[in-house]
């Protein structure tokens, strides 16, 4: 019997919902400056991926890699008082997932739907490619944004358009 890995559950429902990708294979990274060394030919949106908390609820941000996370004024754009970064017991309860590995593909795991993904306007409103990984961080894949957002929407969870610096 050959084991179905988180890697191959996203690619499915990718399949499934008719979304083009592309999968790059490479050593396992854990932050988007490592991914670069093995994506460089690669056009695509470098993003980060930071799961956050507050008071109201959890939140997964999705802003350029370059950009600096500007919590107060996210705070504020969200409506909430104090944000800070969720525990890794959280991020494995929301989002089967662990530090290093969040990624918008954590949210099929996200069976409460109760996680809120924050996308920077500057990504949301692009028409480039993305790169994530797919709950595997030994792979990326590569797919339009507007295909993302597909998915995330797919996945049932709240999505929010807000500047995060």
């Amino acid at each position: 019997m050959i084991a179905v890995t988180n890697a191959t559950k996203v690619l499915h429902a990718l399949d499934q919902q008719k979304i083009q990708y592309q999968v790059i294979n490479h050593p396992a990274v854990y932050t988007a400056e490592e991914a670069d060394r093995y994506v460089a030919g690669y056009q695509f949106i470098r993003a980060k991926n930071l799961f956050l908390h507050s008071k109201d609820g959890y939140f997964l941000v999705i802003l350029p890699d370059k950009q600096r996370l500007n919590m107060k004024l996210l705070a504020k754009e969200l409506g909430t008082r104090r944000l800070s970064f969720a525990s890794d017991q959280s991020m494995q309860s929301k989002l089967g997932s662990s530090t290093g590995a969040v990624s918008p593909f954590n949210l099929m795991n996200n069976s409460e739907h109760d996680v809120t993904v924050v996308i920077d306007p500057t990504i949301a409103q692009s028409h480039d490619q993305i790169g994530c990984h797919p709950n595997d961080n030994t792979k990326t894949v590569i797919l339009s944004v507007l295909d993302m957002i597909k998915f995330i929407r797919h996945c049932g969870n709240p999505i929010k358009i807000c500047r995060c610096s």
